[in-house]
């Protein structure tokens, strides 16, 4: 995008030619983010949907004045051709490509032709779009990834939707960072002066690692804090818990991602005590597997107590020669109080992983 930036600056500015930008993101504050940080300044729609129904990005089109699509990925020459030329105005029918937001609507589309690829794609785009408001339910984010894997496996060239699972996948199917330039943009406009663009929803772990070749270092093992399961289990519910496994689009079964999630009950006013540290994992066994890229999100360093989602990310990978498991079992353990003046207990809460749903 840059380059192309700055070949067509000069008749941007001079009012012959008008830049519009379109992107294939599921969070396009983002790519506005992207935008002020390279101070591209044209207008940036948003196709989460992939209703341009491209397989691959970027490309770039010249368009007349009437919506007709001229050059596609134009050379020098192309584009003097295009600004030299009298095209006619055509009078085109309009077709109406807006989404209304209802998965109920793409439930029914899905219903009435299941072997669409595209349908269970924007299904799980929809899915993963409520997932990241105010309106989440229960479940968004692992239906999200079953229907992208679903709509890959009916149509495994389309490296859009390769791409969307890979963002949240395992660092040996990642083929990049796919937000590790965020950090960079936010340091170099505090250095211009400017306030950078703020995101919605901010990039997690496995959205900023790094791809790693098979080999690569495990986590330290960690003692077990109960290894005889002696401490109470959760069973009042004061934790709520998800997990959303991620496999490589490979499908080797050779390593997945794994996405825990833990919220205090708001209803029981539950929180955690903070000074008794994060929320932990620990499996049954590990001799099958190793672990990678353990990362959990931070414990608020100037609260005593707080209420606030906490997550934890990491990789798990089979050994060699060896696939993973259909099932891991382990429990998470967290320190939470109830109330103002209730009381505080370390809790275990079993879970069992989906490695291979």
């Amino acid at each position: 995008m840059p380059v192309w930036h700055a070949k067509t600056d000069e008749l941007v500015k001079a009012g012959k030619l008008q830049s519009l930008g379109i992107v294939q993101e599921q969070h396009p504050d983002r790519a506005a983010l992207y935008m002020q940080w390279q101070k591209m300044d044209w207008p940036v729609l948003a196709d989460p949907f992939n209703l341009l129904g491209v397989k691959v990005v970027p490309i770039t089109l010249l368009v007349d004045g009437s919506g007709i699509i001229r050059y596609k990925n134009p050379s020098g020459k192309d584009l003097e051709a295009f600004m030299a030329a009298l095209y006619p105005r055509t009078m085109i029918q309009e077709v109406d490509y807006s989404f209304d937001g209802h998965l109920k609507e793409l439930g029914k589309e899905l219903e009435k032709t299941p072997k669409n690829p595209v349908a269970h794609f924007r299904y799980g785009v929809a899915l993963r779009q409520r997932f990241d408001s105010k309106d989440r339910k229960e479940g968004d984010f692992g239906k999200a990834m079953a229907s992208w894997r679903k709509a890959l496996e009916l149509k495994p060239d389309q490296y859009i939707w390769r791409r969307r699972i890979q963002q949240y996948g395992p660092r040996l199917d990642k083929p990049y960072s796919f937000y590790d330039w965020v950090n960079e943009s936010r340091k170099k406009l505090k250095e211009r002066g400017e306030v950078a663009h703020r995101l919605t929803v901010e990039p997690g772990g496995s959205e900023f690692a790094y791809p790693e070749k098979a080999g690569g270092a495990a986590n330290q093992k960690v003692k077990h804090p109960d290894p005889e399961g002696k401490v109470a289990a959760d069973s009042g519910k004061l934790v709520a818990s998800s997990v959303v496994v991620v496999p490589s689009t490979k499908g080797d079964g050779v390593a997945v991602r794994v996405h825990f999630r833990f919220r205090p009950s708001a209803e029981k006013k539950i929180h955690w005590t903070n000074d008794a540290g994060n929320v932990s994992f620990h499996f049954d066994s590990e001799d099958r597997f190793t672990v990678h890229d353990l990362q959990l999100s931070q414990v608020p360093k100037d609260k005593a107590t707080s209420a606030e989602e906490r997550t934890i990310e990491f990789e798990l990978r089979a050994l060699k020669g060896k696939e993973l498991p259909e099932k891991i079992q382990g429990a998470a353990y967290y320190y939470v109080c109830e109330g103002a003046e209730g009381a505080c207990r370390f809790l275990r809460q079993p879970i069992a992983i989906p490695v291979r749903p």
